[in-house]
Order: structure tokens, then sequence, then C-alpha cells
């Protein structure tokens, strides 16, 4: 005889986080920056430099950025994102912040 038990496990929504620096120098130590958090459904996440421009934008969780614009080295500077998401249960969460770039 056997008794098949089955269990679900329920993982609790977390705070979402971007972290305020990086330094993407290749030591495998903070090399890039994203969105953490484990209740998201929509994701849209936009950082840019000091003029405005786009550096790095993407709507999908888990994508991240090198610190690489246009192939080169982006330069030591504070950039300011835009996050926008929404969660499982359809509430929409806007925030923005700075992120400081060092290698």
């Amino acid at each position: 005889d056997s008794i098949v038990v089955l269990a679900s496990v329920i993982i609790p929504c977390t705070e979402i986080f971007v972290p305020t620096i990086f330094s993407p120098n290749g030591d495998g130590n903070n090399d890039v920056i994203g969105v953490f958090g484990n209740c998201i459904q929509e994701l849209d996440f936009v950082i840019f430099n000091r003029w405005g421009q786009v550096v790095f934008q993407t709507t999908t969780q888990g994508e991240t950025w090198d610190g690489y614009l246009q192939g080169k080295m982006a330069i030591n500077d504070t950039y300011v994102y835009r996050l926008s998401i929404v969660d499982p249960t359809g509430k929409k969460i806007n925030s923005s912040g700075n992120i400081t770039l060092i290698r």
C-alpha cells in the first residue's frame, strides 16, 4: 500500500526591489541591474541617462542591464529609472528612483 499526498506551496509576494548601485566590471558581483520580486504579472522598466535618453528598457522580468550602451561601456554616473508593474491582483504600482553605475 502507498499513500499519495499532494501539497501546495504558496510563495508569498515579496517587496519589489531595484538596487540603487551596480558595478558592471566583470567580477561577477553586482554586474547587472534589474527588477527583483516574485509577484509581477506585467512589467515596464526603463533606465534613462542624465539627458533623458533611454539606455535600457524591458518588459521581461529577469532581463537586466549590463552597463553597456550601443556596444560601449556606459559612463560612471547616476541614472534614473521608471518602473511600472501589475501584481497578480491587477493592482498597478508605479515607482522611480536613481541607480548609480560605478566600475
